[in-house]
């Protein structure tokens, strides 16, 4: 089957969505499948810039954006470009319904790739830019058929990261319009199904989950008693605003306790570094490897609010590594899901919780759970859900 995968921001700048979508080309592609990539071209010089983050055997189709982005490429790399670029992308997020990505858009009626050559559209948010870009080239070709499956990282209304209560309404009608001209809805969290299918009810049918495919299975040696008598190292690799997520109690258990804990990504809060505490922004993915690989419990933290899962569990699900799960927020309603895998090891997010599950792990008392990789979770079998 030939697919075209669009998503606005390029692979190689590397986020969650984007290691998302690499996994999920991959498991494509793995299944027999011709993937092209229809994508905005990279900036070089971008903090995030990772030309790791780049699957083999894909073929890509860059295109070049204006406006704010073009803006933005030209500062970067010059000291006063940081305080410019919080300016221009908080202006532009205010009075926005779209991302700073959307001038994609602008080459749906120009774009030199013949729809008729593609068995089926995939677009993939996040951005939300990646579906308008597909809706507007169909809007410009309607004699012509090809399926468009949609996958959504964030809901477009509910996005817990939007917090311009004013511009509900003209989100509501944007994403309504978006759902309307898919053939299948994909979201990637039980939860935020249940959520969109009771505000879109006319678009409930074509709605469906999958989970996020892990990007690699990896292992380790086993041994069940090996971090006894040691001093155990954590990891948890991923981006912690403070609204989003609260990795205080981490930190602070951290501070008190004889282990070793490594923090990599970005956040709004200054933590600082300590004897055995490690603060690092967003590394490559080769650094984040590394660091998880040297790592003997991995953590995961749940966001405060919302339906949306982090994607990080699923990466982790791919090892055989403890996986300690802090819940918070929709706290019931996680542990119900995601404690069927008898995977990982959970706690609430406070000091006194974190220090028992960590010790539970520690003497491998932990009844049933199982440090292996989730089969639901496999590229290539969720890959073949998402064309079914």
């Amino acid at each position: 089957m030939k697919i075209l995968y669009v998503a606005s921001r390029p692979l190689e700048i590397n986020t969650s969505a984007s290691i998302r979508n690499r996994a999920t080309i991959e498991g494509l592609i793995e299944n027999g499948n011709d993937v092209t990539l229809l994508t905005t071209e990279p900036d070089n010089n971008h903090s995030s810039y990772d030309s790791s983050m780049l699957p083999e055997r894909l073929k890509v189709h860059y295109l070049k954006t204006g406006g704010v982005q073009s803006i933005a490429k030209g500062l970067r790399g010059k000291r006063t470009f940081i305080e410019i670029r919080k300016k221009l992308y908080k202006i532009w997020d205010y009075f926005n319904v779209y991302d700073n990505l959307k001038g994609i858009v602008g080459y749906a009626g120009r774009l030199k790739l013949d729809m008729k050559e593609f068995d089926v559209i995939i677009s993939s948010s996040d951005p939300k830019s990646s579906h308008l870009f597909v809706y507007e080239w169909l809007r410009r070709n309607r004699d012509i058929f090809v399926r468009w499956i949609q996958i959504w990282g964030d809901p477009f209304l509910n996005d817990i990261s939007r917090r311009q209560a004013w511009m509900k309404k003209r989100i509501k009608k944007e994403e309504r319009k978006l759902l309307d001209g898919a053939e299948k809805v994909i979201y990637v969290s039980p939860l935020t199904l249940d959520m969109q299918k009771h505000i879109y009810k006319k678009c409930a049918d074509k709605m469906t989950w999958y989970p996020i495919p892990y990007l690699r299975k990896e292992g380790s040696v086993k041994d069940s008693g090996r971090l006894e008598g040691k001093r155990v190292k954590l990891a948890y690799c991923g981006d912690f605003s403070s609204h989003i997520r609260n990795i205080r109690p981490l930190y602070d258990y951290a501070m008190s306790h004889d282990v070793e804990l490594t923090i990599c990504g970005i956040s709004d809060l200054c933590l600082e570094n300590a004897a055995n505490i490690q603060v690092l922004p967003r590394m490559s993915q080769d650094r984040v490897q590394e660091i998880e690989s040297k790592a003997d419990i991995l953590v995961h933290i749940s966001n405060r609010s919302g339906t949306q899962i982090p994607g990080k569990i699923y990466q982790y699900s791919g090892t055989d590594k403890p996986v300690l799960f802090i819940l918070d927020g929709e706290k019931e309603k996680l542990f119900h899901y995601f404690s069927k895998y008898n995977r990982f090891v959970f706690a609430e997010n406070t000091c006194e919780d974190i220090q028992r599950a960590v010790d539970v792990i520690i003497k491998h008392d932990s009844d049933g759970v199982i440090y292996n990789s989730v089969p639901d979770f496999d590229p290539a079998k969720i890959a073949e859900s998402i064309l079914k």
